[in-house]
């Protein structure tokens, strides 16, 4: 494989994509993007990514490729939310832990029972808004999505690299923290293990789509070997963390993987030099690394039947959340404002439900609470239509006899995250909606047939861009 500018996009899409990379990078390692000042720098980092696309739209004298049916649900929402802000049901007192009503709230509109918890809330809505726009037009082209994709793979290898070798090393502190305030559920930079499994569920995903794309283009190549290292260590980690919910989903989507592309890999592509490269790299590293952290992973599955507290818990926290979605009714409660609302409706529990619930662990209940029925019906449009339309695209290229790899395994990462939250909250956690809305923004893109008839794309661009809504790999 040569690298050289033709395998890239134009210089003003680098330019677009930079601020896009560089968040892919760094709101994984810091915590997750869950301190203020992460989600800061995030918002900016799409904000950047959207100014510079409109520079592009202008250059090109074009406007941008997007489905009209995804303007509805974002318009509905971004309506929603604004209403939310300009018309505070109460204001949180948290001082005294109270929610105070105020006056003048029009109950026939949205509202939310706290302003200043909701801005910063839907402010980072927003900016992945803005990035899930600029995603959409840029991932109609070809060497844009697979630019982004081998990003998110390398980007889940250094968080896979960093968690492998803490629980390898039996490290008693996470990335830039010290030992005590998060006990042992940590995984390289992420705070709760869970969300570092989905982050992973949602990056081992591309990385083989990336290793089937080398397979399929340039079978034998060093490049599938090494992208191949990639993908075993992406989702070794997966069962090295320590999450249960996540190896179960980690092997859920293992399955469905393997029976999807079932065909291509019962191809052989690699050269004996690389299987050697590769057989070698693979046991030295399992027996060195990833082994003992499996070992010590195996250890919470012994603890999971001794232990139902968990479960009981979140039971309990689910009954108390049904009295809050009635309250909620079809305009919620505001976005964010969980944690302030939860504990009027535990009450009756007394001491049954311990510790202090920032999320409600299931992000499907969450967001009824925070939305209302309303908001609940256009997050599930603007989710839904996403994955038809790839769903859409899959059966297509199966109709076609062609190999759809992006569409497929954006398919799969979207299960496996939607699963994890309806017993989670890995949609809460702005690294995981980052992941989120590029696959879904995948499946809202317009693959064109000649994107240069928007645009002038130079001698080579116009030749790769040029796209059915497939992956230009052919087995």
């Amino acid at each position: 494989m040569k690298w050289n500018l033709e395998n890239l996009p134009p210089l003003r899409w680098l330019a677009v994509l930079a601020p896009l990379v560089a968040a892919f990078f760094y709101i994984p390692l810091a915590f997750g993007g869950t301190t203020p000042e992460s989600v800061r720098v995030l918002d900016w980092l799409l904000l950047h990514a959207f100014v510079l696309w409109l520079a592009v739209l202008v250059l090109e004298r074009r406007l941008p490729v997007l489905a009209w049916p995804l303007w509805v649900p974002l318009l509905v929402l971004g309506l929603f939310g604004v209403v939310q802000l300009l018309n505070p049901r109460a204001v949180a007192d948290s001082t005294y832990g109270e929610i105070v009503p105020l006056e003048g709230f029009r109950s026939f509109l949205p509202g939310t029972v706290d302003a200043g918890t909701s801005w910063p809330v839907l402010l980072n809505l927003g900016a992945l808004a803005l990035g899930g726009l600029v995603l959409c037009d840029g991932l109609a082209r070809v060497r844009v999505r697979w630019l982004l994709f081998r990003t998110i793979a390398l980007a889940g290898l250094v968080i896979a690299l960093i968690g492998i070798y803490q629980k390898a090393s039996g490290a008693e502190a996470m990335l830039w923290s010290e030992p005590k305030p998060f006990g042992n559920n940590f995984f390289a930079a992420y705070r709760y293990h869970g969300n570092a499994a989905s982050f992973l569920n949602l990056s081992w995903p591309a990385a083989l789509a990336v290793w089937m794309r080398s397979r399929l283009m340039r079978p034998g190549s060093i490049v599938a070997s090494l992208d191949l290292c990639v993908l075993f260590l992406v989702f070794a980690a997966v069962f090295v963390n320590s999450s249960k919910a996540g190896q179960i989903l980690g092997l859920v989507g293992f399955l469905l993987a393997a029976w999807r592309f079932r065909g291509e890999l019962a191809e052989t592509g690699t050269s004996k030099i690389g299987l050697i490269v590769l057989v070698l790299f693979l046991a030295v590293l399992g027996s060195v690394f990833v082994l003992p952290g499996l070992l010590a992973a195996s250890a919470k599955w012994n603890e999971f039947a001794q232990d139902a507290g968990s479960l009981t818990g979140r039971l309990l926290a689910y009954g108390a959340c049904l009295g809050a979605i009635r309250e909620a009714g079809i305009f919620g409660l505001g976005a964010g404002t969980f944690h302030l609302v939860f504990p009027y409706y535990t009450l009756e529990l007394e001491d049954r439900l311990y510790g202090f619930w920032y999320h409600a662990h299931s992000d499907w209940i969450q967001t009824a609470i925070e939305w209302g029925w309303i908001g609940f019906i256009a997050w599930a449009t603007l989710i839904g239509g996403g994955f038809v339309r790839l769903w859409k695209r899959c059966r297509e290229a199966a109709r076609c006899e062609r190999t759809e790899l992006s569409c497929s395994v954006a398919l799969i990462a979207l299960v496996l995250l939607l699963v994890h939250a309806l017993a989670d909250f890995p949609l809460q956690i702005p690294s995981l909606q980052l992941l989120f809305v590029f696959y879904l923004a995948l499946g809202w893109s317009e693959p064109q047939h000649h994107l240069g008839h928007h645009g002038h794309h130079g001698h080579h661009g116009h030749h790769h861009d040029h796209d059915h809504g497939h992956d230009g790999a052919h087995p």
